[in-house]
């Protein structure tokens, strides 16, 4: 057994518990799976997490008292070392859906007694057997759009309950190839440094050659999804292009790992640009540079993208453009939360 697929393993109790919903369990897994000083950065309102009792008492209890029939549902569960000459590191990747009752309101959102489903995506660097270090991004606007409130921007894209791989093989259980998941990265590679020098008057570049005709770019809620070449030219790349200037990725400086056909990309941050025109997000310029923070994953058929799976933190990326959206959806609900994390 490889060290990736020993890592995968190492996470199944941990995985168990979150399917469960148990509060108590849970708790035991994350405590028993992380090391004590782990660093674990999540997407705003929770910014920084000091260590796994912070990530239990902080962030999940109080999800879980808000949805106590909660399921974790993971589409998409891969491990691989970070890609690239002289990088090192074992992480896992995971992708996928919360679904639950919310019957008492969460970080200000209300509760409607129905169902909601929210979706993540959360990479795990593993070393000694333990999760030292952690991100994770969950697609918050997701809720609120459900619950009946949205403080943001209207989207260009379709808003659903994205799939998860169209083969059904998201999570992964075959032996690690290191071949495959060397061709499958180099296939991401090569699309998003062509992706990267289009502009607005090149709207298309990256797309031909790289993406497959059908291809479908899952987005989060505030940007939506997209298919084919024109829907995500339309629906994402003019919005980039046209909004924003000095737009730069940061490649080189991710993390980058795949497991058979499957890709994923962290950065924190994983880009920065200036807010310097019409069209992002159906916002007006503001002027302000910013970073993003983003965990993607893609599945590559046949020397092409098939589909992508986007995570943006839309919340922080709002906040720094100078909206904040919770004091927006208070000011619809009569709401109060306020972040501790806002600054």
């Amino acid at each position: 057994m490889s060290a990736h697929d020993h890592n995968k393993k190492l996470l199944e109790p941990l995985r168990a518990a979150f399917l469960k919903g148990d509060v108590g369990r849970l708790k035991q897994e994350i405590m028993d799976a992380f090391a004590p000083d782990a660093r674990i950065k999540l997407c705003f309102p929770y910014q920084d997490v000091e260590g796994p009792i912070d990530l239990c008492e902080r962030v999940y209890v109080p999800l879980l008292r808000a949805m106590p029939d909660l399921e974790r549902r993971d589409f998409i569960f891969m491990a691989g070392p970070r890609w690239g000459e002289g990088k090192s590191g074992d992480w896992v990747g995971a992708g996928g859906n919360f679904i639950g009752t919310l019957i008492e309101p969460w970080l200000g959102i209300p509760a409607r007694g129905k169902p909601v489903f929210m979706r993540y995506h959360e990479y795990f660097r593993i070393e000694g057997g333990k999760v030292v270090e952690m991100e994770g991004i969950w697609d918050i606007p997701q809720v609120m759009l459900q619950s009946g409130v949205w403080p943001m921007a209207p989207q260009l894209g379709v808003e659903w309950m994205c799939p998860g791989p169209a083969h059904g093989r998201g999570v992964v259980t075959a032996p690690f190839d290191a071949a495959e998941a060397d061709r499958s990265v180099q296939c991401v590679w090569n699309m998003l440094h062509e992706l990267k020098q289009g502009t607005a008057e090149t709207p298309d570049r990256g797309l031909s050659g790289h993406w497959h005709e059908n291809c479908l770019w899952y987005g989060s809620t505030g940007i939506g999804s997209a298919r084919g070449h024109a829907g995500i030219r339309d629906v994402v790349l003019n919005s980039f292009r046209q909004g924003l200037s000095d737009n730069v990725r940061a490649l080189e400086e991710g993390v980058f790992f795949g497991d058979h056909d499957l890709v994923a990309f962290t950065g924190w941050p994983s880009g920065a640009a200036t807010h310097s025109g019409d069209g992002f997000l159906g916002l007006a310029p503001t002027g302000r540079r910013f970073t993003r923070r983003s965990l993607d994953f893609w599945r590559v058929e046949n020397g092409r993208i098939r589909e992508n799976w986007v995570m943006v933190d839309m919340l922080d990326l709002y906040r720094q453009l100078g909206v904040d959206v919770f004091a927006r959806m208070a000011s619809l609900t009569g709401s109060h939360f306020i972040s501790e994390k806002a600054a």
